[in-house]
C-alpha cells in the first residue's frame, strides 16, 4: 500500500491537505470538553497523537521518492510537522474558549515521531 501511495502522489498530498484542513477545523471549536476518557484513556491525548500520526505519515509518503530515503527528507518532514502543531496551538490563542498548550504540542509530537519512525525508509 505504501508503495501505492508513493507511486500515486496526489493521494497522499490530498489526504495531508485534508488533514490539516480537520486539524484546523477542530482547533477552531469555541467550546471542547476536556478530560473525556473511555476506560481511562484520555480521548483528547488520543486524537492529538493519531491526527498528527496521519499527517505526517501522509506527508512522508508526499514527499518521499524512488530513491533512498535522505536525512534531508526526515528533517524537513519533521520541521514541516513541528511547525504544524506549533501554528496550530498558536491558532487556538485566538479561539475564544481555547489556549495555546505546550503540552499538546509534546503529545502531537509522540505522533509526528512515530511516524517517522515506522515509515519504510527503503524501498519495497
Amino acid at each position: 500500500m505504501i508503495s501505492y501511495l508513493e507511486k500515486h502522489k496526489a493521494i497522499p498530498i490530498i489526504l495531508t491537505i485534508l488533514i490539516a484542513i480537520e486539524i484546523f477545523y477542530f482547533s477552531s471549536i469555541i467550546s471542547v470538553p476536556t478530560g473525556s476518557s473511555i476506560k481511562g484513556i484520555n480521548l483528547a491525548t488520543t486524537y492529538h497523537i493519531i491526527v498528527f500520526f496521519l499527517f505526517t505519515f501522509f506527508l512522508t509518503a508526499s514527499i518521499k521518492n524512488k530513491n533512498k530515503f535522505k536525512t534531508k527528507y526526515l528533517i524537513i518532514i519533521f520541521a514541516i510537522s513541528l511547525a504544524y502543531a506549533i501554528l496550530d496551538e498558536i491558532h487556538q490563542m485566538f479561539v475564544p474558549g481555547r489556549f495555546a498548550s505546550i503540552k499538546d504540542v509534546l503529545i502531537d509530537l509522540i505522533g509526528i515521531l512515530f511516524a517517522i519512525l515506522i515509515y519504510p525508509k527503503k524501498n519495497q
